[in-house]
């Protein structure tokens, strides 16, 4: 494995989570995930937009992810510039119609594929759904989680297929069933020729006592929101590489099971309007995985973020900030002690340039 072998060579670095060493050239792929995002709605009013319209959101973080393969994070609503389409309100719940401009957003801070299996998917019902999916396509950014396209594949610059499957126990989803997903996991792989599968979640509780991962189905607002650990588990069991999560609005622990590592909530990202931010719900992340075409863990990184709308960034429409406190490691490394008992620090890869090839962004190819 001439290129693994180099880099630990020239890094001065051995590689953790690796057993044994594989032989022959082995292609490395980096990906690049955040939480959950919303670059502003125009629901209840444009007025409710972000300065700029939303164009500095990621501004400051997106260098963070810089030269990564694959960059995904969690579309948190839908495609819509029509704030009267916005389902009726209801107890605790809120609406996020991001006008069709905002994908714009994402594609020139260099997201590829995003999560569309949320509890926002519907929020200006079937019509924008549909009509987001068509505008994801437009955009050029690839995207699974919905019931006509739960799958897509990227094609990184060095040729390895990474297949991405999201799921989330909400309607308009593909459901949160880890044997629907197992199936589509092993389709990625069998039939698509996928050597990677990343599995996106958007489940389990929310806020701040939500912090912990029980283990069992997690419940918010009355709604079964899934067993994240069973899920987790069972579609690593299938074949899956990397699972990563999103809905809980905070960060939780990773657990490496089997050798493969579970993210178990990345927290709120870069979340304009109504979010609350406050506490461990302003802290976020961007999580920095390195991983070899068979799967084999590298390393990974961590990457504080932070909200405050109380900061100048945000005044001026600046949604996510570095950390300078990194916040968010220090709580995920504590948490994953605390519910997984794995000291995460083991997987870190040297700070610095560390292995990130600089490469263009794949193109999405033909969903599955």
């Amino acid at each position: 494995m001439k290129l693994v072998r180099a880099l630990s060579v020239l890094l001065g670095f051995s590689l953790p989570g690796m057993a044994t060493e594989p032989t022959g050239d082995v292609r490395m792929v980096t990906i690049a995930a955040v939480g959950d995002t919303m670059v502003g709605s125009v629901y209840p009013t444009r007025a409710a937009l972000p300065p700029a319209a939303g164009r500095r959101v990621f501004e400051r973080v997106r260098e963070l992810w810089a030269g990564a393969d694959v960059v995904t994070g969690n579309l948190e609503g839908t495609i819509s510039s029509d704030p009267a389409a916005a389902r009726a309100l209801g107890k605790n719940s809120y609406r996020f119609l991001m006008p069709p401009e905002s994908l714009a957003i994402y594609r020139e801070a260099g997201f590829n594929v995003l999560c569309v299996a949320n509890n926002h998917a519907m929020d200006a019902g079937p019509s924008a759904r549909a009509a987001t999916l068509a505008a994801l396509d437009e955009a050029g950014l690839a995207h699974g989680g919905s019931l006509v396209r739960p799958a897509t594949v990227v094609t990184t610059a060095s040729g390895v297929r990474v297949g991405f499957v999201a799921a989330a126990p909400h309607v308009g989803c593909f459901p949160l069933d880890s044997e629907a997903v197992a199936e589509k996991v092993r389709e990625l792989k069998e039939k698509e020729g996928c050597q990677l599968v990343l599995v996106s979640m958007h489940a389990g509780a929310e806020g701040e006592k939500a912090l912990h991962v029980p283990g069992t189905v997690e419940l918010f607002l009355g709604a079964n929101r899934g067993n994240v650990t069973a899920f987790a588990r069972a579609v690593v069991d299938a074949g899956a590489d990397l699972v990563i999560g999103s809905g809980p609005h905070v960060p939780r622990g990773m657990e490496v099971y089997k050798g493969r590592l579970i993210a178990y909530s990345l927290g709120n990202f870069a979340t304009w309007g109504t979010f609350n931010v406050l506490g461990p719900s302003g802290l976020g992340f961007v999580l920095q995985v390195v991983l070899c075409e068979d799967g084999t863990l590298v390393g990974l990184r961590i990457r504080s973020t932070r909200q405050d709308k109380g900061s100048a960034a945000w005044a001026a429409g600046i949604a996510a900030e570095p950390d300078p406190n990194d916040g968010a490691r220090k709580l995920v490394e504590r948490l994953s002690r605390e519910d997984f008992q794995t000291e995460i620090a083991r997987y870190y890869l040297p700070d610095g340039d560390g292995p990130w090839p600089p490469s263009p962004n794949p193109t999405p190819d033909p969903s599955p």
